[in-house]
């Protein structure tokens, strides 16, 4: 990683963003729009793309800055992680209080994990359900399905691990982190949500009595 581009216009997060990056001959190029953001990814071809949502929010306008091969971290309030879409092409986000030594950590991993990726994306086969793990796509019966971060990571976690089950707080712990402060009922939400969304003809994530929930086992 030697070329970071960082698109935002808050003067306190281009500051935050170039003090963590900017170390081991980094060099870290800001625009403030869309346009030349795209402009500099042509021309520059940087090796990691961080995007302020505040700025940019996830959409066509997000879009525009996708490129293959390309890491893209995004910057995030709080408020807005659970109505971020798993889909919008993110490979990772650091919550803008917390820039620092985090952004730097994430960038690494991204940026080790970018060169090992093999061509043919990952992909989890559940009965009907493919969920594309480098794409962050998931389909059911080749329809696609949208869903929120929270919701695909959840997702996700479950059919890695299908027939076992997990606590409602080993769910938390996976998935919100160890540093959440919501309750349990935010599993139950988010799986209620999700079966909405791909369980119309089949039965994917079930409740296990007394304990959380475990994704079904196919044969």
């Amino acid at each position: 990683m030697q070329r970071v581009l960082l698109l935002s216009d808050l003067p306190v997060r281009i500051q935050a963003v170039s003090g963590a990056l900017r170390r081991d001959g980094v060099v870290v190029r800001t625009e403030t729009n869309v346009e030349r953001g795209v402009a500099s990814l042509v021309q520059w071809q940087p090796d990691l793309l961080v995007v302020d949502c505040a700025l940019v929010s996830p959409g066509p306008a997000f879009e525009l800055l996708q490129r293959d091969g390309l890491g893209v971290i995004a910057l995030v309030d709080e408020d807005m992680v659970d109505e971020m879409s798993a889909a919008s092409g993110l490979d990772d986000f650091v919550f803008a209080s917390q820039i620092g030594f985090e952004l730097w950590t994430r960038a690494l991993r991204l940026d080790s994990s970018t060169a090992e990726v093999a061509e043919q994306p990952e992909v989890l086969r559940r009965g009907g359900l493919e969920i594309d793990i480098e794409r962050y796509k998931v389909t059911v019966r080749d329809e696609v399905v949208d869903l929120t971060y929270k919701e695909y990571e959840l997702l996700r976690f479950l059919a890695s691990n299908p027939g076992k089950p997990f606590t409602r707080e080993a769910l938390l712990n996976q998935v919100w982190g160890y540093d959440y402060y919501g309750g349990s009922r935010t599993v139950d939400v988010h799986v209620r949500r999700i079966r909405a969304k791909i369980e119309d003809q089949e039965q994917f994530i079930e409740t296990v009595r007394n304990v959380g929930y475990r994704f079904t086992e196919f044969s």
